[in-house]
Order: C-alpha cells, then structure tokens, then sequence
C-alpha cells in the first residue's frame, strides 16, 4: 500500500515523485516507457510556439486567481532542486531569452541548463558541427539564424570527432565520446586552427549541437570555453536531446536516492473504484497482472502525443485508467483521490500537442499541495503532516 501512485515518468510524473517524497510519502511511479522529456529540448518555455509572457500563460492556462509570487516561489523551488541535482538551470519569470535551435531559428524560452547561452544581438559567433553527426549542419544553422540576427557575423567550422561507426553519429553519441578528455582536446586543437586561419580572436559565442558531454558536460563547458575564449552554448535539435536526457537521467537517479520504489516496463491497464475512490490499479508486465494499491493517485501520461490520451473515431479516450472523458479528454466525474497534471489535463491546456515545460512544473508542484490538504488516506496522511 503506497500514500502516493504515480502513473507516468515524464518530467510531471518525476517531479511529482521527488517532491512527494520530500513530504514523506510512501511513494511509487509505474511507468511502461521512458518519459516523453527525452523528446523536448530540455529547455522550459510559457506557452509552445510562442514568445509568452507570465500574463499570457497564466490566461492560456486559465490560473486567473493565481499570484505572480506564488509562480515565481515554484520556479525558484523546481531551480534549487536542479542545483541539487548538479545541473543548474536558470532564468526567471520576467526576463526570457532568445536561444538558438538546432535548425538556426531562435525561441524565446524561460528555465535553461548552463549549457544553454542566449543568442547576442550583435558581435561575431561561431557554428561548429561535427563531420560524423548529420543532423546538425553549420551552414543551414547559419543560413536561418543570419535572417533572424543580420548583425550577427557568423562562421562555421565542420570538425572530426574522430571515431569511426557503422551508422551516422547523433548528436547524443557525440556528446558521449565528448565525455573523454583525450577528445576533447582534439575538437578543441581543430577549432582553434580554423579560427586562426580565418583570423578570429574571442567571437562572442560559439554554437555547437546538444553534445557538450553527458556526464563531464561541466568539465566539456570549462575547457570549450576557457580554450576557445568565448563563451559556449548547445543548440537543442532533433531527439535524442542531450539537454534534456541529461536532467531526465538526474531526476531518477535522485528520486531513486529518496526511495521512489519505480515499476519499470509496467502498464496500467485499468483501475479498481469503490464510490468515487480509487482502490488500486491493474497492473501488467510482460508475464502477469497484477494490483497496486494506493491512497492517492496522480496521472501523468501526458496527452495525445505522451500516449496519455487517444484520438478514436468514437473520440477521444484515456489510456491508462480506462475512464471516461469529454470531447477534451478530460476526465469526468474524476475520482476524488486521482490528480491529473500536465497534457493528461487534456487539449486545453495543450498547444500543438504540449503543454510547455513551465506547465509542467507548475502542475507538478500545485498537485502536490492539494495533495497534503486531502482527508483521503486517514491517519497516514494526518501522521505525515504532523510530522
């Protein structure tokens, strides 16, 4: 019997695991993939598609009653957590920036590790790409980022990893090999002699695909940058993202440490109700089913495109729990002890499929509060709060 379920091990379902356990519940996260997280740039923007601002989310999102230094506490709450983690992110809710992507175009985002830079207005940048990574190419990042930063003068170098393979690298692979010093070196040798050929002494930035190292990525940042003399910054493309496996990586290995007990490899296949509870969930692994029994319940499957919700001809359906939703894929008559967080909030806090990182945080941190004012879970609930 767990205090706390929770369905789903994107960055909601993480968080929602971490910061529960933090208030002492006894807590589980069952999940049947790796969490949509690995699939977004790992950089945290207002609203998808948009350059957002704190007014327009908290209208999109319809948080209308909702105070700006409420907002603010949980952001600086989800940044301490990355500062624990070893992987710092930064920002704030009145000052975005301006990133350059993997295909050269620019977004505006709000929470960014520190291996992201923003783009300057003007001043002297560098792409650099690697000869056996594909999916990044200098010239064509150049070509988009010139139309959307003209006072920009922008060079591009294409470099060897050298490190032969029967496939094209991705950006990932390259941010692994990257974590070796020896090669480190070597990129760094090859930068440093093109920009003494074309004669470039300390550009303001130098862009590189999301491979700045996995796990020595602070010792990758401070050699690129200290040799080069400039500043560095990953430029987040297609996935596997780096930047965002990276935090994905960390958040389980820290809820793991706090003693998140994770049903890995394990779909929910429905759930067991008594009146407007859930009981327990029905369970399945590649050999058998089986139940989990909780007192509270949080989904966070994600929407259309996390699988959490699907788009039928008799419409739109939930996953998981198997239970009934309106034509937004919202939950009806929700049990009173199930939270949804996130896309599984349905389409209306979604854009182009997403809810946005910031959502994400918000939902995940907000869920967790109401969940410690439930009477749901009797004395167990009331012992962990006076504790």
């Amino acid at each position: 019997m767990y205090d706390v379920v929770i369905i789903g091990q994107g960055l909601s379902g993480m968080l929602s695991a971490i910061w529960a356990k933090e208030q002492g519940y006894h807590t589980a996260v069952v999940a049947s993939g790796t969490g949509k997280i690995i699939q977004s740039t790992g950089v945290f923007d207002f609203i998808p598609g948009s350059n957002g601002d704190w007014k327009a989310w908290k209208d999109f999102y319809q948080l209308n009653s909702l105070k700006k230094s409420q907002f603010s506490n949980t952001l600086e709450k989800f940044k301490e957590l990355t500062v624990k983690l070893g992987y710092p992110y930064r920002g704030d809710v009145d000052h975005p920036i301006s990133i350059v992507t993997g295909s050269g175009h620019l977004k505006s985002t709000t929470l960014y590790p520190e291996t992201i830079n923003p783009i300057p207005d003007h001043g002297q940048v560098v792409v650099v790409g690697f000869q056996e990574v594909v999916d990044f190419q200098p010239e064509y990042v150049k070509a988009n980022l010139q139309k959307e930063r003209p006072s920009l003068t922008i060079d591009t170098f294409t470099i060897q990893l050298g490190r032969k393979s029967q496939r094209p690298l991705t950006q990932l692979d390259a941010a692994r090999l990257l974590d070796q010093p020896e090669l480190r070196r070597h990129c760094i040798k090859q930068i440093k002699s093109y920009m003494e050929e074309k004669n470039i002494n300390k550009p303001n930035l130098v862009i590189f695909p999301a491979s700045l190292g996995v796990e020595n990525w602070k010792e990758t940042i401070k050699e690129f940058s200290t040799y080069l003399g400039a500043a560095v910054t990953e430029a987040p493309g297609l996935p596997p993202n780096t930047t965002a496996i990276r935090l994905q990586n960390l958040l389980k290995k820290e809820a793991v440490k706090r003693g998140v007990r994770f049903y890995t490899d394990t779909t929910v296949i429905g759930c067991e109700l008594e009146g407007k509870v859930i009981k327990s969930l029905r369970i399945k692994t590649s050999n058998r089913v089986s139940t989990l029994e909780g007192y509270q319940f949080i989904l966070s499957t994600g929407g259309i495109l996390g699988g959490g919700l699907e788009v039928t001809e008799a419409g739109i359906k939930e996953t998981a729990l198997k239970l009934a939703v309106n034509e937004f894929g919202e939950i009806l008559c929700s049990p009173d002890n199930l939270y949804s967080i996130g896309a599984s909030r349905g389409t209306k806090v979604t854009r182009f499929g997403i809810t946005g990182g910031i959502y994400s945080i918000y939902s995940s941190s907000e869920t967790i509060h109401k969940l410690q004012q439930s009477t749901i879970g009797g004395s167990r609930n009331a012992r962990i709060k006076l504790a």
